[in-house]
C-alpha cells in the first residue's frame, strides 16, 4: 500500500496577514508613562491616612512628610497637620525636638498626662527658645499651679497677660485656673473677683 505523504501545516507565523497583525504597534513599544507628581502625592496621602487609622504613627509620619512636599497645596497643608498629630502621639524618644513649638506640644502632652516634672522641663525649654511666647507662659503657669508652685503660677501668668491681655479673659474662663485661684490668693487677685464667681 502506498503511503501518502502528509504536508505539514503552515505555521500561522509565516502567513502574511498574521505576521502583520502580530507586529508591535509604535504605542506598545513605548515604556509606561511615569506617574505625575500630584498622582504620586495622592497615593502617598492615601497610604499615610490608612496607617494613621491603624495607629501606626511612625510610618504614617514619614509618609505625611513626603506628602507635604508634593505639588498639591491643599493636600500638603493637610499632611503637615496630620504630621504634627503623629509627632505628638509618638513617645518623646522617637521625636527629635528642635523648635520651641516641638517642646511646647511635648510639654502639653506631658501636662495632660500629669507628668508635671517633664512637662515643666519641656515648657521651660520652649520658653527659653521663645521668650515672648504668651501661650507657653500661660501653659507653664498652669503647670506650676498643678505642682503647688504659687509664685511660678502667678509670675508666668502675669507675663502672659502683659504680652497678650486676652490671656486674663481666657484664664478667667478656664476651669483649671478657676480651681487654682481658690488655692492661691495672688492668682485670684491677678485674675480679679470675676474668677471666683465663675464669670
Amino acid at each position: 500500500m502506498t503511503t501518502r505523504k502528509k504536508t505539514p501545516p503552515t505555521s500561522p507565523k509565516t502567513t502574511g496577514s498574521t505576521a502583520t497583525a502580530a507586529a508591535p504597534t509604535p504605542e506598545a513599544a513605548l515604556p509606561p508613562a511615569a506617574p505625575r507628581p500630584v498622582d504620586q502625592q495622592l497615593k502617598t496621602w492615601d497610604t499615610a491616612v490608612r496607617l494613621f487609622a491603624d495607629k501606626r504613627y511612625p510610618e504614617a509620619l514619614e509618609l505625611f512628610r513626603q506628602t507635604a512636599a508634593g505639588p498639591a497645596v491643599h493636600v500638603a497643608d493637610k499632611a503637615r497637620s496630620y504630621a504634627q498629630i503623629c509627632e505628638r502621639k509618638l513617645p518623646i524618644t522617637q521625636t527629635e525636638l528642635r523648635t520651641a513649638e516641638d517642646h511646647f506640644y511635648c510639654g502639653v502632652e506631658r501636662l495632660n498626662a500629669r507628668d508635671l516634672a517633664r512637662a515643666r522641663e519641656h515648657l521651660s525649654k520652649a520658653l527659653r527658645m521663645q521668650p515672648d511666647g504668651d501661650h507657653i507662659l500661660y501653659t507653664l503657669s498652669l503647670c506650676c499651679g498643678y505642682a503647688g508652685d504659687a509664685n511660678g503660677a502667678y509670675e508666668n501668668l502675669k507675663r502672659a497677660i502683659d504680652l497678650e491681655p486676652k490671656n486674663r479673659v481666657l484664664a478667667r474662663q478656664d476651669s483649671d485656673f478657676k480651681a487654682l485661684a481658690t488655692r492661691f490668693p495672688a492668682l485670684l487677685a491677678l485674675l480679679g473677683t470675676d474668677a471666683a464667681h465663675g464669670a
